[in-house]
């Protein structure tokens, strides 16, 4: 049996308590590029990304429930295969989150009420039923990671263009990763009889179709030099912390399939996608 320290752990393995902060960083950058500094954090905002951050971990709980039977074919040392948290502890812990969800839903406005709820819908979908489909899964976690953008633009009263335009970027950047991650998963994938992606596809194809899709991802990025003026910073930024990035150590480890280097690419998406923040937030200064 497992140590109470080992079950910590385990249980924050289970949770991602740093992939829920990450997204309500996210709610508050939607707030902030839609209405300025000013009404970021406001105690609307606040609950806003809260909401985010509690769907966010019962999407990963209910996720890694799903995936318990596969991860004992490829991935035993996660804590449901390995016995750290067993599948009723899982279940209870996605009850708990998704009713903590319904409870913080109903102090937000309708608005957020009816995105809110859709998303929790689609979370336990994409777990359940979704993530074994060709491109349907890929693009429904992208459309979820996006519209945290637009959940906080909302609850700052109103979503910019900017930031319609950044959550586009964050679509197409999010699934050319999660295309990515089914190459990186197309062996373990293949034993355990999932159709994904790159199963589908083969590797070759989803590889090129990834490049597709993070070459719009970077025109996105840079769309708002065409629709408004922005500070010179945003874009000497954009280069350093994600196009220089992409072009350096993405697409080189990326341009053919091979298992170790396609692994440290989808670990070096997950670092650009944090290093986006400093961009984004001088995004919203002034152009002066």
């Amino acid at each position: 049996m497992p140590t109470t320290p080992l079950r910590l752990v385990a249980l924050l393995h289970v949770l991602r308590p740093h992939v829920a902060t990450q997204a309500a960083a996210y709610t508050f950058l939607g707030a902030y590029l839609s209405a300025g500094p000013r009404f970021t954090l406001t105690p609307l905002t606040s609950l806003a990304a809260l909401i985010v951050a509690v769907v966010v971990a019962f999407g990963f709980v209910i996720n890694d429930y799903a995936d318990a039977d596969i991860d004992r074919l490829t991935k035993p040392e996660r804590p449901i295969p390995s016995g750290a948290v067993s599948r009723a502890q899982a279940v209870a812990i996605a009850r708990v989150l998704a009713g903590l969800t319904c409870i913080l839903i109903l102090l937000a406005p309708l608005a957020l009420q009816t995105l809110a709820v859709l998303n929790l819908s689609l979370t336990a979908a994409y777990a359940l039923v979704l993530k074994r489909t060709v491109l349907i899964g890929n693009a429904t976690i992208a459309l979820l990671n996006s519209s945290i953008l637009v959940f906080g633009g909302l609850a700052a009263g109103g979503v910019s263009m900017v930031a319609w335009t950044v959550a586009g970027m964050s679509f197409l950047y999010t699934l050319a990763q999660e295309v990515l991650y089914t190459v990186d998963d197309v062996d373990g994938d293949t034993r355990a009889g999932i159709m994904t992606t790159a199963v589908y596809f083969g590797v070759g194809p989803s590889l090129r179709l990834f490049h597709g899709l993070i070459a719009l991802a970077l025109l996105c990025a840079a769309a708002p030099a065409w629709l408004t003026d922005v500070t010179p910073l945003y874009l000497a930024a954009l280069l350093v912390c994600v196009v220089l990035p992409v072009g350096v150590f993405i697409l080189p480890r990326t341009w053919r399939y091979e298992p170790q280097a396609v692994h440290r690419a989808c670990t070096a998406m997950k670092v650009i996608r944090v290093a986006s923040l400093a961009p984004l937030i001088l995004l919203g200064l002034p152009p002066g």
